[in-house]
């Protein structure tokens, strides 16, 4: 077998973003996780109950955000290991969703009651959208 039909043969490979971005995500992950469950009680304490729920609400956004991210990075890691072709991995059950919910900019007002929520809530933005290029990269 020559070497060209050996590449195309062999499961694909990890492209180099992959585990940055993976660690990344783990990372917002965790960080979400100890804002719920540790910050957000007394944070929230002290703010009316309009207000609250919103932020609720807004903490839901980021969960969202966040496991949209890391589904459709272990798609990828299913790709590159061979376990799902090309083909499914462009099926929508394996794409980045969820886009309208997750990319609606509400950061600016959480910030104002909660700096560490507004904060996540950015880095999670950004983290969405640019995997959300990433995704759109499968299309060519």
């Amino acid at each position: 077998m020559s070497a060209v039909e050996n590449e195309f043969n062999e499961p694909e490979r990890t492209v180099p973003f992959f585990g940055r971005t993976y660690d990344e995500t783990m990372g917002l992950l965790l960080s979400a996780r100890h804002y719920v469950a540790n910050v957000q009680p007394g944070e929230f304490s002290q703010i009316e109950p309009g207000e609250r729920l919103h932020l609720n609400c807004e903490a839901l956004r980021l969960t969202t955000r966040l496991a949209q991210v890391m589904a459709w990075l272990l798609a990828q890691k299913a790709l590159a290991a061979g376990e799902i072709t090309r083909e499914e991995a462009q099926h929508d059950a394996y794409r980045l969703g969820a886009h309208a919910l997750c990319l609606t900019d509400t950061d600016a007002r959480v910030a104002a009651n909660s700096k560490k929520l507004g904060a996540l809530m950015a880095q999670s933005r950004l983290l969405f959208e640019r995997v959300a290029r990433l995704d759109r990269q499968l299309d060519s």
